[in-house]
């Protein structure tokens, strides 16, 4: 984590201005970093507390997840040929689950269901869906695209609404 959102933009602007092999050398020395530093934590130090950037606190062992959505959608973020629908479909699943938990923690849900296909065909309910006012359905990628502000054209376009399309609620 970073000391205070300063150094966190600071970072980043620093990274922006970096040739791409001076950034890959980075991204796979901190990679190897914090695997080292994950295999080597004692097990009863895994519940010891962090504080997010958003500050929440939560137990060590939460970073593993955090550390893969963030690899994952920054991957998509860099805009060099990953897409939503590259990410593995358990991580999605969860994701979806995290960024609608997230809208029910500060009652944003306001009445919205998404139905997410998943890709064997299988279908997901995640929010309001015994009250819910509007409905949005499609397959996972295009669901946990729209949901976290990360849309692709084609994507937004497969979506279906029962009720009143919505712009989706801030996540992070």
């Amino acid at each position: 984590m970073y000391s205070s959102p300063q150094a966190r933009q600071e970072e980043i602007d620093l990274g922006a201005t970096q040739r791409p092999d001076a950034l890959r050398s980075l991204c796979e020395h901190a990679a190897i970093d914090l695997d080292v530093r994950w295999r080597d934590l004692p097990a009863d130090r895994w519940a010891e507390k962090v504080v997010t950037a958003q500050g929440r606190t939560v137990p060590v062992s939460e970073t593993l997840w955090m550390r893969t959505r963030e690899v994952w959608l920054h991957a998509v973020d860099l805009g060099v040929g990953e897409r939503i629908a590259d990410i593995p479909e358990g991580v999605l699943q969860r994701l979806l689950g995290d960024i609608v938990g997230m809208w029910e923690k500060r009652d944003e849900l306001d009445g919205l269901t998404l139905r997410s296909t998943r890709r064997d065909g299988s279908v997901a309910a995640f929010g309001a869906d015994g009250q819910a006012t509007a409905t949005v359905s499609g397959s996972l990628p295009a669901l946990v695209g729209w949901a976290s502000g990360r849309s692709e054209a084609d994507d937004l376009l497969s979506l279906e609404w029962t009720g009143e399309a919505r712009v989706a609620p801030r996540w992070i």
